[in-house]
């Protein structure tokens, strides 16, 4: 029954995104119908918002544009190009991540209302959380006037400004986390439980993320080491089935693939290939290629039926992650990389999370045939000759060449692909990671909305999808 509430709640959801306000503003009045919540169900709404924005039609456009993914029909072939994008494309990811930004406002002023601190301090998270991802993928974009009903225009802060502002936030949402006033409730809690320290990890986990997103690479590290440290600590957005109705488990691209069947597929991506160029001694992609592509297919296979006798649930079918050990993991590698210059420190990082991989993490059910073949690297593979240096670059450049295709396929359906693609372009360190296809020039950012031109006056105008970022420029 709880499911079934997470998924009627979803719809509701969407009903409401294109909703025109000054239509039903003199119709609003129902002497039946609620006035007023509590942060509790808010918050219920806030986190599907949340993982519909992460997983959602954006992501689709960004896995087409890393190559990731195939746009082979329809709408799709002709966006499989990113020169043929065009505001309307981004109408849906910007309304998803301002509805977040809204209800996560509007929470913190309840929680605030009823006494309830540590409440505030989702709010504060989820806040934080939407504003540097839209940040990361449009660059200047309303933050510190966004989520008022009051203002109509609000003004476009700077993308440095957002980031600042976002780790401001998320220092307050962790005060609140810790401040012991309030609670969450469990049965509310999608993800943790109502567990404070979960959260606090995962707001610390954010952080990280961001700081990377800036190249501070020290504040980067030091927020990993304070994020999740275990797969007991992951974020996964909740797509649960039941047994009266499997199909799709209310995944989005399932459903996609459901309803506009040959539209995506991976039938000419990069990505697949590269599982398959990585083998090695040390390496063998078997299983996790088949856990995220089945075929020429994205693997959106609900696990009913089987594969040369394996289970062949895909990670496009359930739940996918959002914050994980793992990412912190990839972080961690990287910035001490980055700032220290040292493999072998770096090596102690990207080791443990290569652990993970062999015990089968993050491959769905497909983890119940381990080891699965990553053994440590040491630092000799990354010399000149070494099994990951072949071609006899400087070895940190090899290292960082491994971190940076490791980051490209464990984020497969998730922004972060196109947001390292973005802050690496010009980049002399990493040599050339993943293939683009054959389109004129690259895809750097994502395009304002053509909903944010029809309401904002203080819209900034069309910035085309190769000018790169601010902080990447």
């Amino acid at each position: 029954m709880k499911k079934y509430i997470y998924i009627l709640l979803t719809g509701l959801l969407f009903a409401s995104i294109n909703s025109c306000k000054k239509f039903t503003d003199d119709y609003r009045y129902d002497p039946n119908g609620f006035t007023s919540t509590v942060p509790e169900h808010e918050m219920l709404g806030l986190m599907l918002q949340n993982q519909f924005f992460h997983k959602g039609d954006g992501m689709r456009l960004a896995m087409m544009w890393m190559n990731q993914a195939s746009g082979v029909d329809r709408q799709y072939k002709t966006l499989d190009n990113w020169n043929n994008a065009a505001p309307d494309d981004f109408n849906g990811p910007w309304t998803e991540v301002y509805k977040v930004i809204g209800h996560a406002k509007l929470m913190e002023q309840m929680a605030e209302e009823n006494n309830n601190t540590i409440m505030r301090g989702i709010g504060k998270l989820f806040r934080a959380w939407a504003g540097g991802q839209a940040a990361s993928l449009w660059g200047d974009v309303p933050f510190s006037e966004a989520g008022d009903d009051t203002n109509e225009n609000p003004k476009y802060d700077s993308q440095t400004d957002v980031f600042n502002q976002v780790q401001n936030l998320l220092n307050e949402a962790i005060n609140d986390l810790n401040s012991g006033n309030g609670d969450i409730p469990v049965e509310k809690d999608i993800y943790f439980e109502g567990n404070i320290t979960k959260w606090t990890k995962i707001a610390h986990g954010i952080k990280a993320r961001m700081y990377l997103h800036t190249k501070e690479y020290q504040n980067a590290l030091s927020e990993a080491l304070l994020g999740p440290s275990s797969t007991d600590d992951d974020l996964f957005a909740i797509f649960d089935s039941n047994d009266e109705s499997p199909w799709g488990m209310y995944n989005p691209t399932a459903q996609f693939q459901i309803q506009r069947s040959g539209d995506f597929d991976a039938s000419e991506a990069y990505a697949p290939t590269l599982f398959d160029s990585r083998a090695n001694t040390k390496t063998d992609e078997y299983y996790r290629k088949a856990y995220n592509y089945t075929g020429n297919n994205l693997n959106t296979n609900s696990g009913f039926n089987t594969l040369n006798n394996l289970p062949k649930t895909g990670k496009f079918f359930g739940n996918m992650p959002l914050i994980t050990y793992a990412e912190m993991l990839l972080i961690a590698t990287e910035a001490t990389l980055r700032t220290t210059s040292n493999i072998d420190d770096a090596l102690v990082y990207y080791n443990q999370y290569r652990d993970l991989l062999n015990n089968g993490e993050y491959m769905g059910n497909f983890n119940e045939y381990g080891p699965y073949g990553y053994d440590p690297y040491v630092a000799s593979d990354f010399d000149n000759g070494g099994m990951e240096n072949p071609d006899g670059i400087d070895p940190k450049s090899a290292f960082l060449r491994e971190i940076f295709e490791e980051r490209y396929l464990f984020f497969i359906g998730d922004y972060e692909a196109f947001i390292d693609y973005a802050r690496s372009h010009n980049d002399p360190m990493i040599p050339q990671y993943i293939e683009l296809q054959d389109y004129d020039e690259e895809p750097l950012r994502f395009i304002y909305p053509q909903v944010e031109k029809d309401a904002n006056n203080n819209y900034p105008g069309t910035v085309d999808i190769t000018i790169p970022l601010p902080i990447y420029n």
